[in-house]
């Protein structure tokens, strides 16, 4: 009996113990595991059909960029908070076409065009995210496009509104083989600014894929109103 004792007495003290490890105000210290959900990986897919998250370096930005500085890696997307959610272009309001423009000092110029094709008015700024992708899997090849100029202003898209932004893809045949490295390609993945989902637009070009390069293989430039002229 007294052994039992001593047991119980043993055990209520550890009990106490336990309880003395909690905060001031009441709260225990427990330990715990924040558990990020991962970002969904994007997968080629056909023109105007919606993907998932961004890749590394894909999306689309709406932020200031100097011609004479290399593209920041997309994950440093401006939060699309900065205009409200309802009036941004969404992938699913837009029709994304390329159309070539003209050839001239070794460099193919080509124009990115966003159609507003839905039932409601949408705003529209900046850059848009662009890459070469290739493959069935519809992976990047090289870097994805440079920015030149500035953010611009926003552009209000009504129904059957249109806004583009000029591309600049200087021919592979300007470069040695060992700096271009060069690839087929078998279009774009294009994010609309301030926008997580992507399309892909077919286009039939050979690509620089090599990442590591100082060269500007792709640039694209600040969203316009209206078409080309």
């Amino acid at each position: 009996m007294t052994r039992t004792r001593i047991i119980v007495a043993a055990t209520a003290a550890l009990l106490a113990a336990g309880l003395s490890a909690c905060d001031d105000d009441g709260a225990s210290r427990a330990s715990g595991t924040v558990v990020n959900d991962a970002a969904p990986e994007t997968t080629q897919a056909q023109t105007g059909s919606e993907q998932s998250g961004p890749t590394e370096t894909e999306s689309g930005e709406a932020e200031s960029s100097d011609s004479d500085s290399d593209e920041t890696p997309s994950t440093e997307t401006e939060s699309p908070e900065e205009q409200p959610a309802s009036t941004l272009c969404k992938v699913a309001d837009l029709a994304v076409t390329v159309q070539y423009v003209d050839s001239a000092a070794g460099t193919v110029h080509q124009a990115l065009q966003f159609t507003n094709t839905g039932h409601r008015t949408c705003e529209i700024q900046g850059f848009p995210g662009v890459s070469y992708v290739g493959g069935d899997d519809g992976h990047q090849i090289g870097k994805p496009a440079d920015r030149s100029g500035d953010k611009g202003p926003a552009i209000t898209l009504n129904p059957g509104a249109q806004a583009w932004a000029p591309i600049a893809a200087p021919r592979p045949e300007n470069y040695d083989e060992a700096t271009c490295q060069p690839q087929e390609a078998r279009g774009f993945r294009i994010y609309p600014p301030q926008e997580y989902d992507s399309v892909f637009v077919p286009l039939t070009v050979t690509a620089c894929s090599n990442a590591e390069a100082p060269n500007k293989f792709l640039t694209v430039q600040t969203l316009q109103e209206g078409t080309p002229s």
